[in-house]
């Protein structure tokens, strides 16, 4: 698996901005890096936002959570941009690109690479109060398209920027904006998603799974969990504090096959799992564009890596 955000687990977010006033009071979010939006846009409305992010995989945690150096490391930039349409008051859909570079070990990807797309729909089953306040929620699901290269990769390993599954993901996001006594307001985000195993994805010679040339055979991944929690606090309508956890679970992965001049095998990439933190801060231009920026890095994890990754957003409601 390439080192990028998706190799890790993490969702790309529709962060539209949102506004939201009661009498004088009036607050503008962008929405945290990772947690996917809940609330809706008005019918025919277009979100846009472009993120770049810069991560270094520094390191791994072992099986028993022990992290081990990484030495060299290995980074990355990636390009994303998920772009939504507001079908109704209450849906939409989104279409979320992505291509990356990465480099390590004296090796860097043939230029910028396609990565594996997404699109999810949406549908907000709880609207807001007319203040913005209010519990807030919402079901989805996402399909990811294999478009990113994840196999015949004999002479560079590192232009794997795929899976190659067909996944489904299926979630539940609720949110909930306060307004506080000293004028300020505070809104949490909450997302639980859970992806079935999409079965056998055919693999031929080198590959994100760790084959070699002439292998011939499949993987079979496993389900996937992923939640989420963030935070944000206003401070004036243009300043905005983030603060958000995360944690991803990926099932064990099943490789069998075979080399021309080798018995068939089969082997087992164990369960993984990862905690991170993504703090950020936001700025609004106007109560339609905003700017966040801020890193998610790995605290805690069973083999995964061990990652730092700053990144920016330009958030656009047209």
């Amino acid at each position: 698996m390439s080192q990028n955000l998706k190799s890790f687990g993490a969702t790309l977010a529709l962060l539209a901005t949102c506004p939201a006033i009661a009498a004088d009071r009036e607050a503008n979010f962008t929405g945290p890096l990772v947690t996917p939006a809940v609330n809706s846009m008005p019918a025919g409305m277009v979100n846009i936002e472009p993120y770049l992010i810069h991560t270094n995989t520094r390191g791994s945690y072992t099986n028993a959570g022990d992290r081990k150096e990484r030495d060299p490391t290995v980074r990355q930039w990636q390009l994303a941009v998920p772009m939504s349409y507001a079908l109704t008051d209450t849906s939409f859909v989104q279409l979320t690109l992505n291509a990356s570079r990465t480099s390590g070990d004296g090796l860097h990807t043939d230029g910028m690479r396609m990565g594996d797309t997404s699109v999810r729909f949406q549908q907000r089953l709880r609207a807001p109060d007319a203040d913005g306040g209010g519990l807030v929620l919402a079901i989805a699901a996402a399909q990811r398209l294999p478009t990113g290269a994840y196999h015949h990769l004999d002479t560079n390993p590192l232009n794997g920027t795929g899976n190659g599954a067909m996944r489904t993901t299926l979630a539940f996001g609720a949110q909930q904006l306060h307004w506080l006594d000293d004028g300020h307001a505070l809104r949490w985000r909450a997302q639980l998603a859970w992806s079935p195993s999409p079965g056998r994805i055919n693999v031929r010679d080198g590959s994100v799974y760790g084959t070699s040339r002439g292998f011939r055979g499949y993987a079979r991944l496993g389900q996937a969990w992923n939640a989420s929690v963030a935070a944000e606090y206003v401070l004036d309508p243009r300043w905005v504090l983030v603060g958000e956890a995360i944690w991803n679970r990926s099932g064990a992965v099943d490789v069998v096959g075979a080399t021309a001049e080798g018995p068939r095998t089969a082997r087992r990439l164990a369960p993984s799992q990862e905690f991170s933190l993504a703090p950020a801060v936001e700025y609004h231009f106007s109560p339609t564009v905003g700017l966040i920026g801020g890193v998610q890095f790995t605290v805690a994890g069973r083999n995964t890596a061990d990652y730092v990754a700053p990144q920016v957003a330009l958030n656009m409601v047209f």
